[in-house]
């Protein structure tokens, strides 16, 4: 194997994530989710490998970081080009003043998400995994609370009514709590939380602010994280067991009685990033056992069952697509982790072992192109205040975010927000009239009689 020069492809990654995040964050050209992707992208591609720059740092693992690192910054190349073609055909002739926010959204839209979105969370989901195909519509359904949450700060602030934004802002912070006191785990909480975050800093101001907020914010959940890691199995322990709210709330409390701030020059919470958030060291490992011809290339088997996954199981009985990554991990790196362990392939993996580096520049090229289109229709149908549209963009953009999962639950996960979307705006414009027209309809009628009494 080679040697990599790890220095120089993390600096090729930052140009390219800072070139698609300033892109992406200029007024009116997104509703967050290129920036949600890039920053995701960072922390499960980019956060441990920088962290081998540090001289007290193990070098256990350095190797195989590098030359996974070496494959994530040209796939972040990849996706800001494709972003970026994207956004070149999206803008040309838009006129000036069609970027500013403009409208609130109907109020009664979020509430409605909300109240489906607990519905999903409590009630569908404990039963999810018991019913074929109802997975990826249980996991949609939760994130209707995302949206309707990012739709509320909107209002807020467009409304000019801040203090109701940084309300439902700081409401996202029960979030990572939530997910650990029910399901044992903090990753999705934090993944919600981020993407409320980043939906809210693609409109808000003055831009400093954003980036102060957002140093502050790494270093808070950085802690948060080494802590959690700290006390996973003692956490899960007490959730799997099928305690009560109290022994769980309990639990946690007694972890964040005695939580760490993050220090980079703890060896102990350097290992603990490495242990779970260095995707490069996974990719490294398929790299070379590619490399070494421990095995082939996939050749686009893995693709095609992530278009067989767009097919409901209930129309399709016997697909053959399971969810996560299943035992792909292991084939394409030679490595075999205990019994039980959850390990994502993680999506450049999977672009990789299809058709190397060649899969890889394609797979986000179409990535950046694909996400970049879904998040300027969706700003664009928000910024005219129609929160029914701008759920069909917005919520099948959420489900492509999954940068640490495969292609499968992207696709599966997507065809289902569609679905929902679609299902949704089609009941919600019978039950739910709209305002705002029947306002336009009562001020013509007003109009039209004026003009008859005069």
């Amino acid at each position: 194997m080679s040697e990599v020069d790890l220095t120089f492809w993390l600096w090729v990654w930052v140009f390219a994530a800072a070139f698609a995040l300033v892109r992406c964050w200029r007024e009116g050209a997104g509703a967050g989710l290129v920036l949600t992707y890039v920053l995701t992208f960072g922390v499960m591609h980019w956060l441990a490998a920088f962290l081998f720059m540090l001289p007290w740092h193990s070098e256990a693992g350095r190797d195989l970081t590098a030359l996974g690192m070496r494959e994530s910054a040209i796939a972040m190349v990849a996706f800001a080009g494709g972003s970026e073609i994207v956004r070149f055909f999206l803008n040309r002739g838009l006129e000036r003043g069609e970027t500013k926010p403009a409208s609130p959204v109907d109020g009664r839209l979020p509430t409605v998400y909300i109240a489906i979105g607990i519905f999903f969370y409590v009630f569908v989901q404990p039963v999810a995994s018991r019913v074929p195909g109802l997975d990826a519509v249980a996991a949609t359904g939760g994130t209707l609370m995302v949206v309707a949450i990012a739709l509320k700060c909107w209002d807020g602030w467009v409304r000019q009514r801040t203090g109701v934004m940084w309300a439902w802002l700081a409401g996202t912070t029960v979030l990572p709590l939530l997910t650990v006191i029910v399901q044992g785990f903090l990753g999705y909480g934090f993944a919600a939380m981020v993407t409320v975050i980043a939906f809210v800093a693609s409109f808000l101001r003055p831009r400093w602010k954003v980036v102060a907020l957002g140093i502050v914010l790494t270093h808070i959940g950085l802690s948060v994280y080494v802590t959690y890691m700290r006390d996973r199995r003692e956490i899960r322990a007490v959730v799997w067991s099928g305690a009560g709210v109290r022994d769980r709330v309990s639990q946690l409390g007694e972890t964040f009685k005695s939580a760490e701030w993050f220090d980079p020059r703890k060896e102990e919470h350097l290992r603990r990033i490495d242990q779970r958030l260095n995707q490069d060291y996974l990719l490294g490992a398929s790299v070379a056992y590619l490399e070494g011809g421990s095995v082939g290339l996939a050749h686009g088997s893995t693709i095609m069952e992530s278009l067989y996954a767009l097919v409901p199981r209930a129309v399709w009985a016997n697909k053959p697509v399971v969810g996560g990554s299943g035992e792909l991990v292991s084939i394409y790196t030679g490595l075999r982790f205990a019994e039980g362990t959850s390990v994502g392939i993680g999506q450049v993996m999977e672009a990789y072992i299809n058709f190397g580096r060649d899969g890889v520049i394609v797979c986000f090229l179409f990535f950046g192109a694909v996400l970049a289109t879904l998040d300027q229709v969706a700003w664009r149908r928000l910024q005219k205040g129609n929160a029914a549209s701008f759920l069909l963009w917005y919520l099948p953009g959420l489900s492509l975010l999954q940068i640490g999962g495969s292609f499968a639950e992207a696709t599966s996960s997507a065809a289902a927000a569609l679905v929902i979307a679609l299902a949704l705006r089609r009941f919600l414009t019978r039950v739910l009239p709209d305002r705002r027209a029947a306002a336009r309809d009562l001020a013509g009628d007003h109009h039209v009689d004026s003009k008859l009494s005069a």
